[in-house]
């Protein structure tokens, strides 16, 4: 499946954050992929300064790339304001029965169809093909009908943040090749396909976005990013202790819990010179409610569809927020499902037990699929040839 990218230019994926911002270096080497390098560091927004972010991707990039290699960038995008649409076409069949070249043309006719003022496509996956509106099939090879139909799950984020994030990668003279929605990275991180096809929950509770994202049958069905996340739950201690922003963040990492604790007292470190002294239950008391209620939003906005309210049997969660101890319990209890923190068992491995770096790991198995994501590059005629050349691959190998 790699084949592909054999002996050719070195792969960055980076992963930008509202917090945050990281990197991986790697080339696929025998089939794997080899990590040469790897970076991360703060990315709070500077409000008096606008190329914050573009120098931010700079000192990354110069750290983990080698002057004279080329490299191939992916990065991961996060919109809140994120739509998921299923669009639906369908075309004449032959007399003959369906053959791989009715498979292509339905795909080809709905990926061209499904266009939205204002917004970029960025994922489009079929889920099944309807036999004269009627018969629904994953396999429609040689069925004979007058009508074969296509659903597609369609995802699309603003124009505006995928022009903002190209124009400070252009400003270091760097090109991305492919955005990766954040939240469907992050999921493919480290659900088994036996999840996604019992029906799996992939929540990563980020600083300003929770990113949702469901498969049933081996599908993504559902898509959200919600606006309630860390970063609520650490402005509530700010507010609550009256600390500042860092000093909560600090507070939240080092001795944060949603299971009930004993009496117990913490010193907070404000400065160097002054300290706060507060017990464990209220700090529980702060951070416990906000949790409460960015589970059950999450809750309220994936079983208000019949479909995944019955559908989803586990919940899988990654991102660094999936470590405060007591989250899976909570989880459990609220969504009342089995639930479990999605990471790398092996302890040999650099990620062992480390949720946060979902969303990098998760872009380098997207990479995998890359001739799929070529598709929606294709913005003139001139590259119409290749356009088609490389959508009739992808559909050879993985749908027909």
């Amino acid at each position: 499946m790699f084949s592909f990218l054999k002996n050719q230019r070195k792969i960055i994926v980076f992963d930008i954050g509202s917090q945050k911002i990281g990197a991986i270096s790697f080339k696929i080497i025998n089939n794997k992929p080899i990590i040469f390098d790897m970076e991360y560091q703060k990315n709070n927004l500077d409000e008096n300064n606008p190329h914050f972010l573009s120098n931010n991707i700079k000192k990354i990039f110069q750290k983990i790339s080698k002057k004279n290699d080329k490299y191939t960038i992916y990065c991961n995008i996060t919109d809140a304001r994120v739509i998921s649409k299923k669009n639906k076409t369908q075309i004449k069949a032959g007399k003959l029965g369906i053959s791989k070249k009715d498979v292509r043309k339905i795909f080809k006719k709905c990926v061209f169809e499904s266009k939205i003022s204002g917004k970029n496509l960025l994922h489009s996956y079929p889920l099944n093909f309807i036999i004269d509106n009627k018969n629904i099939t994953d396999e429609p090879l040689n069925k004979y009908c007058e009508n074969l139909g296509i659903n597609c799950f369609n995802l699309y984020v603003d124009k505006s943040v995928v022009k903002n994030l190209n124009l400070n990668f252009e400003k270091n003279k760097l090109h991305v090749k492919s955005y990766f929605d954040s939240g469907i990275a992050s999921s493919l991180a480290f659900l088994s396909n036996q999840e996604k096809q019992d029906g799996v929950l992939n929540i990563d509770i980020g600083a300003r976005t929770s990113k949702v994202v469901a498969y049933i049958n081996k599908k993504i069905v559902f898509v959200k990013n919600l606006q309630i996340a860390g970063d609520d739950v650490t402005s509530d201690l700010s507010q609550g202790l009256q600390i500042t922003h860092d000093s909560s963040e600090r507070l939240k990492i080092i001795h944060g819990t949603l299971n009930p604790p004993f009496n117990e007292k913490i010193e907070i470190d404000l400065d160097s010179k002054k300290k706060k002294i507060i017990s464990m239950n209220l700090l529980y008391g702060i951070i416990r409610p906000r949790y409460d209620e960015i589970l059950e939003i999450i809750r309220d906005n994936v079983f208000d569809e019949i479909n995944t309210r019955v559908g989803i049997k586990s919940v899988v969660l990654t991102g660094g927020a999936s470590k405060i101890c007591g989250l899976k319990v909570l989880c459990e209890n609220i969504l009342n499902r089995k639930t479990r923190i999605g990471q790398i068992e092996n302890s040999s491995s650099y990620f062992y037990c480390k949720p946060e770096f979902s969303t990098l790991l998760g872009m380098i198995n997207l990479i995998k699929n890359q001739e799929y994501f070529d598709i929606f590059k294709s913005k003139n005629n001139n590259k119409l040839s290749i356009f088609m050349e490389r959508l009739d691959k992808w559909i050879e190998e993985s749908y027909v």
